[in-house]
């Protein structure tokens, strides 16, 4: 499990890194969009869900209520920790139709609260974005997408914000070009610019709120000196939040460590003092949540790009089958009270045991 100190930590940083008026505004579109979202059936099977992790239970009543769903897994970046930048993406290349997308969305609709259109593409790539969020947001979905917001005209802007989009995650790695292109390579920070000062443009101009525009950056040793400077750059550009977040390696490799990890250690994810370093993820997601690919392959987390560890494909069988199948049930006994048990079958989970191999798997 994610350890607690590093999470206070991580906590601390964002919240230093923010004005507390941004902070405020997140709680506040948070809270909001919760509240929207929410029904009976949404709210008894969230609480369920809730109270079933506690318990860590093997076999649910409850359904995930966050979803991962990566329309398609190409991107016009390459960014040098990213399998898709890299290459060495090992699901084949391809989109989700929209009538693939509309079955999915069928299925998750009554339980789910938030649905990100996002994993190891870049969504905004996908021509009927637009249509699939518009599809989620009229049955009651919560949607977010994550942009590298290299590729947008105002069409797309006003389409963007006509489409009942929730959230728009627009990610910056930097307050100078030099900085931002050691990461988001292929990218040109002004041209990002630009194009969130062009959809904060058609917000203004439909006179709605939404989507919430948060710029989120990546924090490593080439830019961790340039965070107040982009904060105040998007902020006087009309954006609604700001936050930093740790940037993953694969800890076991030096070269990894040596380019990208920030001198400030209350900036990184990972413990400078620790003999070992390693990746920890909180595996929530085993109650609350799933990731689903652009071809219907079901990944237990996000962390996930190849198609061998995919449960099962939620075009071919009810995702509420596979919830309670085999694979799910042997992955959730890894974390059972009093240390792991054995299941029906080995999975990917049984191997990791909540310290991913970032880049490996």
């Amino acid at each position: 499990m994610l350890n607690v100190a590093r999470s206070k930590r991580l906590i601390i940083t964002r919240l230093t890194n923010r004005k507390p008026s941004q902070t405020g505004r997140l709680l506040w579109f948070n809270t909001m969009r919760f509240l929207r979202a929410s029904t009976p059936r949404k709210l008894a099977n969230f609480g369920v869900v809730k109270v079933e992790r506690a318990l860590r239970r093997e076999h649910l009543w409850g359904m995930p209520y966050r979803f991962h769903v990566d329309t398609l897994n190409a991107c016009n970046l390459r960014c040098p920790l990213c399998p898709t930048g890299l290459g060495t993406l090992q699901r084949p290349r391809g989109k989700m139709s929209i009538e693939q997308f509309r079955h999915v969305v069928d299925q998750i609709a009554p339980y789910a609260y938030y649905l990100n259109l996002y994993n190891w593409g870049e969504p905004l790539l996908h021509p009927e974005i637009c249509d699939m969020i518009r599809y989620a947001t009229d049955k009651g979905i919560t949607v977010s997408i994550s942009s590298n917001l290299n590729r947008m005209d105002e069409a797309l802007a006003g389409k963007l914000v006509e489409s009942g989009l929730s959230e728009l995650i627009v990610s910056i790695d930097g307050a100078s070009q030099a900085a931002y292109e050691k990461y988001r390579r292929g990218g040109r920070l002004s041209v990002v610019l630009e194009n969130l000062s062009r959809l904060v443009e058609a917000r203004r101009r439909s006179h709605r709120s939404a989507p919430f525009i948060l710029v989120r950056m990546l924090i490593h040793k080439h830019n961790e000196h340039e965070i107040a400077a982009l904060r105040g750059t998007v902020t006087a550009l009309g954006v609604d939040s700001f936050t930093t977040h740790p940037l993953f390696i694969d800890p076991r490799n030096p070269e990894h460590r040596q380019e990208w990890l920030p001198e400030d250690e209350s900036k990184s994810f990972y413990d400078y003092s620790a003999e070992t370093m390693e990746n920890t993820w909180d595996c929530a997601d085993l109650w609350e949540s799933c990731t689903i690919n652009w071809d219907g392959g079901l990944a237990p987390c996000c962390w996930l790009q190849n198609p061998a560890h995919d449960i099962a494909n939620v075009l071919e069988t009810p995702l509420r089958t596979i919830w309670n199948g085999d694979a799910y049930i042997s992955s959730r006994r890894v974390f059972s009270v009093g240390g792991p048990k054995a299941g029906p079958q080995k999975t990917i989970c049984t191997k990791c045991r909540g310290r991913p191999e970032y880049l490996t798997y």
